[in-house]
């Protein structure tokens, strides 16, 4: 080998290594170590609790995905619910469609009804009122006026309709003037010149009042035969010729057929008077009265009891006073009538 091989194989050959001595740390190391080491603590810690966080986030995942299916469910369940309340709400929907249909038959028929009951009461109303108003005005009867319109009152609450208020407060009024009224009794003084028609057969005339009342007979001589044949004798001499003095000596010349007609007369007048006394004529009633008092005074012996008696009713009946005005019951006919043509002329 040449020198310059040895001098080659020298520069490339690898010195010795010498030993080296251990020299104490730096501070930079130690703190790049310290911060190597605490950030290696740190994302130790980070993917830990990136972990932890990670493992919460899915649990409450699960359990937001767990109520997400138990809302769906419910969801579900009340969509159908709904449904089937729907199906309900329109067959229930139909079902009161049908019940208004009905309820508006049933109505208008109830209606109908209604009206033409209340046509025939106002009918039958205004029939009582027109019997009442006759029975006013023709007959002076205003206790049978007033009973008539109290039933019309009574059959107006009854019907109870409010299109009937009128009537009723036209009724009630015509019932307040009737009871204001001024009274008559009619049915008393009718009763009274039926008594004395009845009477009329049972009065004595005058010419029974200057009969001599038979002489009183002595017991004695009614035991005697001839005592008794001479009283008798005596007697019958004097009925054939007897003088007496007279005031009527008409009435003295009646004869029984006279006396029969004489009586019946007078009870006619005495009906005369009661009718003029239903038909409220006091011109009339007041005549009949007179003339039969007339008949009393001039045909009837005056001084009997029932007589005296029968002239004192006479002159009473005499003074009672039949010229009361009577009110009429126009407004009740008008109203009832009214109220009559309203519900024939509306249709159900």
């Amino acid at each position: 080998m040449t020198q310059e091989q040895e001098t080659l194989s020298a520069a490339f050959s690898t010195p010795p290594k010498r030993p080296r001595r251990l020299s104490a740390p730096s501070p930079a190391l130690l703190l790049a170590i310290l911060a190597l080491a605490a950030s290696g603590g740190l994302w130790l810690y980070q993917q830990q609790a990136n972990m932890v966080v990670q493992a919460q986030v899915g649990r409450q995942l699960a359990n937001y995905a767990q109520k997400a299916a138990d809302a769906s469910a419910r969801e579900q369940a009340l969509t159908e619910r709904l449904r089937a309340m729907e199906r309900e709400i329109a067959l229930l929907a139909g079902k009161q469609a049908e019940a208004q249909g009905q309820q508006a038959t049933l109505t208008a028929l109830y209606d109908a009804l209604t009206r033409s009951e209340t046509q025939r009461v106002l009918a039958e109303l205004e029939q009582t009122l027109s019997f009442a108003s006759q029975q006013l005005q023709l007959a002076g009867n205003v206790s049978a006026a007033l009973v008539g319109l109290e039933t019309v009152q009574d059959k107006l609450a009854q019907l109870d309709r409010p299109e009937l208020i009128p009537v009723r407060k036209a009724v009630a009024r015509d019932i307040e003037k009737l009871k204001s009224q001024p009274y008559l009794d009619v049915v008393g003084i009718s009763a009274k010149l039926d008594t004395l028609v009845a009477g009329i057969d049972k009065l004595p005339l005058a010419v029974d009042g200057y009969r001599h009342p038979p002489e009183p007979v002595d017991a004695s001589a009614e035991r005697h035969w001839f005592k008794r044949l001479v009283r008798e004798a005596w007697n019958d001499l004097k009925q054939l010729v007897r003088i007496r003095e007279m005031d009527k000596p008409e009435a003295m010349l009646l004869t029984p057929e006279q006396s029969f007609f004489l009586r019946e007369n007078v009870k006619l007048r005495l009906l005369d008077a009661r009718t003029a006394l239903l038909l409220r004529n006091d011109g009339a009633f007041r005549a009949d009265l007179h003339a039969a008092r007339d008949y009393l005074a001039n045909y009837f012996d005056a001084a009997a009891a029932q007589t005296r008696s029968t002239e004192a009713s006479l002159k009473e009946l005499s003074e009672e006073s039949l010229a009361i005005p009577l009110p009429s019951l126009a407004e009740s006919l008008a109203a009832v009538r009214g109220a009559r043509t309203e519900a024939t002329g509306v249709r159900p």
